[in-house]
C-alpha cells in the first residue's frame, strides 16, 4: 500500500510546469481586462447620467427665468397703463426699453424685450375686407418689398371664409394636389409660419414678408402712429409717400390723440379711422441661456383698455431669439 504522504511529498518536489503558469497568467490578464472594461463602462454611464441630470436641471432653470421675464412683462404693461395712462403708447415709455444681456449667477445670460403688435400691418385684416382696403395695403407692401403681387391673392384666399379662388390665389382644389394634401385654412392665421403653406411660395419671400407684418387674433385692428415704422405708415394709403412717412418716424412721437396726429400730418386724413395712439396687443421676446441649455420664449398679451388687465394669449417656445427690430425703436 502506497503512503499518501509520500505522494504529496513527491508532487511537491516536482518542477513547475511552464505551460500551466502561462495559462494562469493569461487568465489573470483576461479577468483584469474585463474588470477594467466594466469599470470604464460604469464610470462612463455614471458621467452620462450626471450630465443628463445637469442638462435637465439647467433647462428647467432657464425655463423658469423666461417665465419670470413673462411675469415681469405683464406687470410692466399693467403699470404702464395705470401710471402713464392707457390712452397713449409710444417708443419712449419704460416697457419699450430692452433688458440688455445680464449675468445669471455666473452661469448664463438673460435678455428680453417687449414690442407692441399694433405697430405694423395685421395680415389677418384681409380676412374681413369687403372693400378691399387692406388687400390694397398688402399689395402696396409687397410692391415696396419687391415681392410677387400674387402673394396678396394667396394670403387672402388662405384667410377668407369662402372657397372661391381670387385672382392669382388658390383654394382647396390646389392644395389637395399637394403631397401630402391639405386644405386652405379659410380662417385668420394663428401663426405667421402658415405663410409657408401658401401655394408655390418662395421661402425667401415668406421670410421677408414675415419681417414686416404682424399677426393679431382680431380681423379688425388699428395702427399705432406712435410706434409704427415708415413702411407701415406709407402703405396705409396710396397718397402717403415714403418720404413723408420717414419724416414722421425719424423723430420722437407721443401724440395724445389721432386728431393731433392728423392735424400735424394732413396726408393721413383719409385713413384716420384706421389709426390709434395706443396699443392693445404686445409680445415679449426672451431668452435665457445657462451653460449649454437655452430656452427662448415669445409670449403674446392683450391689455384691456378699460381695466388694464393683461391677458396671456399665446406662448411659443419654438422660435429662436431675434434682436429687437428697429421698427420698435425710434428710427435714425
Amino acid at each position: 500500500m502506497v503512503d499518501p504522504m509520500a505522494k504529496l511529498s513527491h508532487a511537491a518536489n516536482q518542477p513547475p510546469n511552464p505551460k500551466q503558469d502561462g495559462v494562469a497568467l493569461i487568465t489573470v490578464l483576461l479577468i483584469t481586462a474585463i474588470l477594467v472594461g466594466l469599470t470604464t463602462q460604469i464610470l462612463s454611464s455614471h458621467h452620462l447620467l450626471i450630465n443628463q441630470h445637469q442638462n435637465t436641471f439647467e433647462g428647467e432653470q432657464a425655463l423658469q427665468y423666461v417665465l419670470g421675464a413673462e411675469e415681469l412683462a405683464r406687470q410692466a404693461l399693467h403699470d404702464d397703463a395705470v401710471n402713464s395712462g392707457p390712452g397713449v403708447d409710444h417708443l419712449e415709455e419704460l416697457w419699450v426699453q430692452p433688458v440688455l444681456p445680464f449675468d445669471l449667477d455666473g452661469v448664463g445670460i438673460m435678455q428680453a424685450y417687449i414690442i407692441d403688435i399694433n405697430r405694423c400691418f395685421n395680415i389677418n385684416t384681409v380676412a374681413d375686407d369687403p372693400d378691399q382696403v387692406d388687400y390694397k395695403r398688402l399689395q402696396r407692401l409687397l410692391a415696396t418689398l419687391q415681392l410677387p403681387p400674387s402673394l396678396a391673392d394667396l394670403v387672402r384666399d388662405w384667410v377668407d371664409p369662402d372657397l372661391i379662388p381670387s385672382g392669382l390665389g388658390a383654394e382647396d382644389s390646389v392644395y389637395q394636389l399637394k403631397d401630402p394634401a391639405y386644405l386652405a385654412a379659410n380662417q385668420p392665421m394663428l401663426d405667421l409660419s402658415e405663410l409657408n403653406l401658401l401655394a408655390d411660395v418662395d421661402p425667401a419671400h415668406v421670410q421677408l414678408l414675415a419681417q414686416h407684418v404682424c399677426l393679431l387674433p382680431a380681423t379688425q385692428s388699428k395702427i399705432n402712429v406712435n410706434t409704427a415704422d415708415a413702411m407701415t405708415l406709407a402703405l396705409l394709403d396710396a397718397g402717403i409717400s415714403q418720404q413723408v412717412a420717414q419724416t414722421i418716424t425719424q423723430q420722437p412721437r407721443s401724440y395724445q390723440t389721432v386728431v393731433d396726429f392728423v392735424q400735424a400730418n394732413p396726408a393721413f386724413t383719409a385713413v384716420q379711422d384706421d389709426l390709434s395712439v395706443t396699443s392693445e396687443y404686445f409680445m415679449l421676446v426672451a431668452q435665457a441661456q445657462l451653460n449649454r441649455s437655452r430656452v427662448s420664449l415669445r409670449s403674446t398679451f392683450r391689455r384691456d383698455a378699460n381695466n388694464h388687465q393683461v391677458t396671456l394669449l399665446q406662448r411659443d417656445f419654438a422660435k429662436p431669439f431675434r434682436a429687437q427690430p428697429k421698427s420698435s425703436r425710434i428710427e435714425e
